[in-house]
């Protein structure tokens, strides 16, 4: 069996532990307790998610899927996910948000879609997220019995 390695960023306990009130455990820490934070815990957990978004990005500058678990272990980048689905074979464009105002389309895409679309068919229960080269961004999902896409904004600068 082949070793283990998790890109780990070691660095710190979330934000509600670090802001969290061992005789109130209710408590609920959010967004403007991050905001006030002058804590070097939470700097040092801001620069490890930074780091780490980095990195993703690194691996995905290579054509093909970066694959990874919910915890953020890292299985495999620049890969090519088999299956059954290939091009010119329909899947399903959601309109809105909830997926009801749906549309029917062909695949005719590149490597990275056809392997977030192959995995989502494969394994129903994955969510993929799929950033083009030129910054369009898709969530793809196993949805009412067909892989079905929804786009969203674009990411960056606007006009870079």
């Amino acid at each position: 069996m082949a070793a283990h390695n998790r890109h780990n960023t070691g660095c710190c306990p979330f934000p509600s532990e670090l802001h969290g009130d061992p005789k109130d455990p209710a408590r609920v820490v959010g967004w403007q307790e991050y905001v006030a934070s002058r804590s070097e815990d939470i700097a040092l957990l801001e620069e490890a998610i930074f780091d780490l978004a980095h990195f993703i990005a690194a691996l995905s500058a290579t054509d093909g899927a970066v694959v990874m678990t919910k915890r953020q272990d890292l299985l495999g980048f620049g890969g090519v996910i088999s299956g059954k689905m290939n091009e010119g074979e329909m899947i399903t464009h959601a309109l809105d948000l909830e997926g009801r105002l749906t549309r029917k389309e062909h695949i005719e895409v590149g490597t990275r879609h056809r392997a977030a679309y192959r995995l989502c068919h494969a394994l129903h229960a994955t969510l993929a997220i799929v950033i083009s080269q030129d910054g369009k961004a898709r969530f793809v999902k196993w949805h009412r019995g067909s892989v079905t896409y929804r786009d969203l904004a674009p990411i960056g600068a606007p006009g870079s």
